[in-house]
């Protein structure tokens, strides 16, 4: 299909005069050159055009963005006024500032959209003029789109700020229990996990559809959200023979993976020294994803074992941490200093990217993270020239920002896809909600199982030296792009109304209250039945009494009473 074709079909019928003049630049392109060769003067009057196109563009963006923000300070001061106000504060009330919320969050959608396809279109463009006139116009202009950048982050921080209002109406005004803060130890749980790769295309609607089910998890309520506060950063460790990577590809016995993790800019203070193990032996078998925090300024310390797992101890005792606590840290960093002595483990690679994460506060059954912007920067000092004089002196390289702005195309692959993760509780008996499992069979998703960062960043940059590699390697370089279905994610009806998955919101929260009222029913029927039952048996419990009969059942709950507690091994 020509790419003119695919633009037609993607446009946004009531924002088709502010999409970028594609079919006019091309036949700019075409009939300047039917008489005479591409001029200079031709290439004057063309950046003229596309000048102007990106200025339209680009205006009407910011434009649409300055309304939506309005639309949400309106919406969140209606809701604080609902608040304080018993008069106005009811179900209703909240359920259509909800449908606001949602009319907002799908021109959010939209919005994303019309941006993606009209940055996609001016790299179509650059790169038929490239071709037709044999000059480098696609590189002479990064700095006007850097100036007027078409890019989807600034749309991560409203999605975040209507997420956070969607919950409040999604509770009726109550706040969710719990705290956001709080994870708990993640590590204990047994969990399903699934990986999906998204394409750039279907990222916020991914967003956006996940959002509707389950709040954005904010860590820190005690400051303003920001884009750098979604920022995940990970060193990672092996050696020259590729062990870890090998035991992990192979999903070896006690197979390790050791990172240096810290969140935000590269200025933060704490770094979580981490070690993820398959099938544990102390733990019979089980895998785990252990922790603790240490310092930056700490850090070397501890890689050259300078500090020992003793003097962490013993720091956190003199600060009156709990026993348990300090017992626990002990353990993990002598196995961490272990495995890099013994192992000889050094930085090989670090990975970025932007993380979003979902999930009801202190409510682990279901947690879902969507990563983006996801980068691979070599750490082994082999490439980089700049970064031989950190070699064996520190832990990370010094030489790069978070944004990656100075660094050499050789020492970094940037991810084309966004990564999806779903994890569920299987122990305690959770199954996938419905509106999960059909995002997952949708369009906008394609799955990969096993998918690894880590495996993925070193297979790229150490390929030559790796005896294997991820069966997805090749995945990763077709276009995973499907054509929308019918019915699926977030579309409009004829008259523009929100549809998710072809349905109206408000059909959809009127069904789920029904199946929740009809749960409650028979929860209700369960326990009339139950009463009734209990009744029946104390009646007869009481003839056979009078009767000087015992019930097996009475018997065999005093033996029970008397019997010796067991110990968990």
């Amino acid at each position: 299909m020509k790419y003119g074709i695919e633009l037609q079909q993607n446009i946004f019928g009531p924002w088709r005069l502010s999409y970028m003049a594609y079919d006019l630049l091309k036949q700019e392109l075409k009939t300047r050159q039917l008489h005479h060769t591409w001029a200079e003067k031709d290439e004057e009057d063309f950046i003229g055009l596309l000048d102007n196109e990106l200025t339209k563009v680009y205006d009407f963006i910011n434009a649409k963005l300055s309304e939506l923000d309005t639309r949400i300070i309106y919406c969140e001061r209606t809701i604080q006024t609902l608040s304080k106000n018993t008069s106005m504060n009811s179900n209703a009330s909240y359920s259509l500032m909800d449908e606001s919320l949602t009319e907002i969050l799908f021109d959010v959608n939209d919005l994303s959209r019309f941006t993606r396809v009209n940055f996609v279109a001016f790299q179509k463009i650059l790169k038929k003029h490239d071709k037709w006139t044999y000059l480098n116009l696609r590189q002479d202009y990064v700095q006007a789109l850097q100036n007027k950048p078409l890019d989807n982050q600034r749309f991560d921080v409203m999605i975040v700020y209507i997420s956070a209002l969607h919950d409040i109406c999604r509770n009726y005004g109550k706040k969710s229990m719990g705290n956001s803060a709080s994870g708990g130890d993640q590590n204990a749980f047994e969990r399903a996990t699934a990986k999906y790769w998204i394409h750039p295309d279907n990222v916020t609607e991914v967003k956006s559809i996940i959002m509707l089910h389950l709040p954005v998890l904010i860590f820190d309520k005690t400051k303003t959200w920001e884009l750098s506060d979604s920022a995940v950063s990970s060193v990672y460790f092996d050696n020259n023979n590729h062990d870890l990577y090998t035991g992990r590809l192979q999903r070896d016995q006690g197979a390790e993976a050791i990172r240096y993790r810290w969140y935000g800019p590269n200025s933060s203070p704490d770094v979580f020294i981490e070690r993820k193990t398959h099938h544990a032996a102390w733990l019979n078998g089980a895998s785990i994803k252990d922790r603790f925090r240490l310092k930056e300024h700490q850090v070397n310390s501890y890689t050259s074992r300078e500090l020992t797992a003793d003097q962490i101890a013993e720091d956190l005792q003199s600060k009156n941490t709990d026993a348990a606590i300090v017992k626990d840290v002990h353990f993990i960093a002598q196995g961490i200093q272990k495995s890099l002595e013994e192992k000889h483990l050094q930085p090989m690679l670090r990975v970025f990217y932007n993380r979003t994460a979902f999930q009801l506060p202190d409510d682990q059954r279901i947690r879902v993270s969507l990563d983006t912007d996801l980068s691979f920067i070599r750490e082994d000092h082999v490439y980089s020239t700049a970064h031989q004089n950190d070699a064996h002196t520190n832990w990370r390289r010094n030489d790069i920002d978070i944004a990656f702005n100075h660094i050499t195309e050789m020492d970094i692959l940037r991810f084309p896809y966004a990564v999806l993760e779903t994890k569920l509780q299987t122990h305690l008996g959770q199954k996938p909600p419905s509106w999960l499992t059909s995002l997952v069979d949708s369009h906008l998703v394609h799955e990969v199982p096993r998918f690894s960062k880590y495996l993925h960043g070193a297979a790229h940059f150490y390929r030559d030296s790796l005896p294997l590699l991820p069966w997805w390697l090749s995945e990763a370089t077709t276009d995973i792009l499907k054509p929308r279905a019918e019915n699926t994610g977030l579309t409009r009806s004829r008259s523009f109304k929100p549809l998710i998955d072809g349905r109206y919101r408000r059909a959809m929260i009127e069904e789920k209250e029904r199946v929740k009222q009809a749960s409650l029913l028979q929860h209700d029927q369960e326990s009339d039945k139950s009463d009734e039952t209990t009744i029946f048996i104390s009646s007869n419990a009481s003839a056979t009494s009078e009767l000087g009969v015992s019930t097996g059942k009475e018997s065999k709950k005093k033996r029970k009473t008397h019997k010796p507690p067991e110990h968990d091994m």
